[in-house]
């Protein structure tokens, strides 16, 4: 179960922070009236961050990051699940995908052991 933890933080990980990227990258080239892109690049790349280092205490068996690890899950699922009750069916699966990534996460984390 570890690996799985492992391997749902690392994909998160990339997946929030290339989401950001793109973000950033689409605004700049489309003057995006919705908001700044830089600063929502700004939340997802600390988004990104939360959870490579809980990732990385998790992998070195530091209990710390557990907590955090789950807050963050919920975090995913939740934006998951905002995505599955729009109304295009390319978000709600997205979003289908990222909510179900975030419960697997979660309880790959609650079966495996805790090191002391």
């Amino acid at each position: 179960m570890r690996k799985t933890v492992l391997a749902v933080g690392v994909i998160e990980t990339l997946v929030v922070f290339g989401y950001g990227l793109s973000i950033v990258i689409r605004g700049t080239y489309e003057h995006s009236q919705v908001g700044s892109p830089l600063v929502q690049f700004i939340i997802y790349t600390i988004f990104a961050s939360s959870l490579a280092a809980t990732t990385v205490g998790i992998s070195k068996g530091q209990n710390w990051a557990r907590t955090p690890f789950y807050l963050l899950q919920c975090f995913v699922a939740i934006a998951g699940y905002t995505l599955v009750s729009g109304t295009i069916l390319i978000y709600q699966i997205v979003g289908l995908v990222t909510t179900a990534i975030g419960v697997v996460g979660f309880i790959a984390l609650l079966r495996s052991p805790d090191k002391n």
